[in-house]
């Protein structure tokens, strides 16, 4: 993924490559095969370094596309029909770079295939660009299908945590404690998938790098637990300006690739170790350390190339770490990796911190539940099950009604009704949160300052930007319902509704 500027830059080096073609001519009556001057620079080569011939040609061309290469000069020499193919080369340095060949032969006055003429064509930039906007286009429609499910997923489990939480209260039992947990560990992983599944990378806030990688640990967690133990070491790195989908798509696969370096078998033997800080200059520093098979020095170099990968054919396509690295310049950081062959690697992501942002600050204690004065309290969602559990939870401190609709909502209060606190679900049909919040905004101001939204997770690109530009707290469900009575309480005044 990336953002409308760095896809620019990408399709004019993509075009500015294309204009450049090498081009080889093949006597096939001397089986001698004459390069231009062009073709020597695409294979990074100069004339005196090489005879210009097939087998010289062949073998600059990947150890797995020979076969297919050699297949295709044979289909040319046939007959007078163009042919193409694209294939890899390794240039002197290690470098890989993916070619586009045409060719077609010239006969003679029998019809006779007499020259093959052919052109080469460095394709790899606009190779990398259709990759990277085909993986974009693809996290787009995951994140579509993600929502879809993540909210449907989430009203349930709303429901459940609110239940459990009242049964936990009542009676001390440790088997509602443990499904509170499992509650818990299923939200995280939803919310993870969401975090991480969004469509829009251009969007930039304010990031807690804890969050986000807590919620790529969660997504992996299956792949990483069966190679090694995972070991946090959280510090205090300063708040980041970012965007947490790309943010976790750097981690998550940084993860990944930390799990595929240690071989199967010996979880208990190996580690793989995340840790945080801050350094001298205040930037945050984020490390992922894994004990596996490490990486050899002669390929250090070029773990960052795009489509170079260590993976068995077929197992990768060689842009995670080009595109993460990229993700994080992007940022302004650095990403980097020192490792040791057979005892492991580490990389570390570097990030400036947000302008004005001081180092992580530890999680405020949270208030003791002391109940305030009864007052009135409006709760609207289209979700009837969770509605009654938030009447439940909420009934011993307020006077609580509910509604599950928008419009009935807004007929109340356009009739005159008001309450101290407004629990609104934001995604309902008919009305949604956002417009009943645009219509109070009109017949009822002072009532706007009085909403709590919730939301089962599935955000459209309107309602993030209506979240983004109030005030007015949120939570996801399934919400933490100590930190959701701490916000009812909170914008519950003294003063009585009029």
């Amino acid at each position: 993924m990336m953002d409308d500027a760095g896809r620019a830059n990408l399709v004019l080096r993509a075009a500015q490559a294309l204009l450049r073609a090498g081009v080889w001519e093949w006597d096939l009556t001397t089986e001698t095969l004459a390069w231009s001057d062009e073709l020597y620079r695409i294979f990074g080569v100069s004339p005196g370094d090489v005879a210009p011939g097939f087998e010289a040609l062949l073998g600059w061309v990947h150890p797995e596309d020979q076969a297919a290469v050699r297949s295709y000069f044979a289909r040319t020499r046939r007959d007078g029909a163009e042919h193409t193919i694209e294939y890899r080369i390794v240039r002197p340095g290690g470098e890989l770079r993916v070619l586009q060949s045409r060719a077609r032969a010239t006969l003679d006055e029998r019809g006779v295939p007499r020259y093959v003429v052919g052109t080469e064509q460095d394709i790899t930039e606009s190779r990398e660009l259709a990759a990277r906007v085909a993986f974009a286009d693809r996290m787009v429609s995951i994140g579509t299908l993600a929502g879809g499910v993540a909210h449907e997923i989430n009203n349930s489990l709303a429901v459940i945590s609110a239940n459990l939480e009242l049964l936990s209260e009542s009676a001390d039992d440790d088997l509602t404690r443990e499904a509170l947990q499992s509650v818990g560990r299923i939200g995280t992983t939803v919310r993870g998938l969401m975090a991480l599944s969004r469509g829009e990378t251009s969007r930039r806030t304010k990031i807690d790098l804890h969050r986000v990688l807590d919620l790529a640990i969660a997504l992996t967690s299956n792949e990483t637990r069966h190679h090694a133990r995972l070991v946090k070491h959280y510090g205090t790195p300063p708040m980041i300006d970012g965007n947490e989908a790309q943010l976790g798509q750097v981690f998550l696969n940084l993860l990944l690739n930390a799990a595929a370096a240690i071989p199967d078998g010996h979880a208990d033997q190996h580690e793989i170790t995340i840790a945080t800080r801050s350094d001298d200059a205040g930037w945050a520093v984020i490390e992922i350390r894994d004990t596996g098979t490490g990486i050899a020095a002669a390929i250090r170099d070029r773990i960052f190339e795009p489509f170079f990968t260590t993976k068995p054919a077929g197992s990768g396509t060689g842009l995670g770490l080009s595109i993460g690295h990229a993700i994080v310049r992007s940022l302004g950081g650095e990403l980097g990796m020192e490792s040791e062959l057979g005892k492991g690697s580490v990389f570390r992501v570097i990030l400036p911190p947000s302008p004005g942002s001081a180092v992580r600050a530890a999680p405020a204690p949270r208030a003791r539940d002391q109940a305030p004065r009864r007052g009135k309290l409006l709760i609207v969602d289209d979700e009837a099950l969770f509605s009654g559990s938030l009447r439940r939870l909420f009934s011993n401190e307020y006077d609580v009604t509910v509604m599950n609709s928008g419009r009935e909502a807004l007929s109340r209060l356009r009739a005159g009704e008001r309450f101290d606190v407004i629990v609104c679900d934001l995604m309902m049909p008919e009305i949604s949160g956002a417009e009943l919040h645009a219509e109070l905004l009109r017949i009822a101001p002072e009532q706007t300052d009085r909403m709590i939204f919730l939301t089962g997770g599935a955000f459209s690109l309107s309602s993030q930007h209506f979240l983004d530009g109030v005030t007015n707290r949120w939570f996801e469900k399934p919400c933490n319902l100590h930190q959701l009575r701490d916000a009812v309480r909170k914008n519950f005044t003294n003063k009585s509704c009029t």
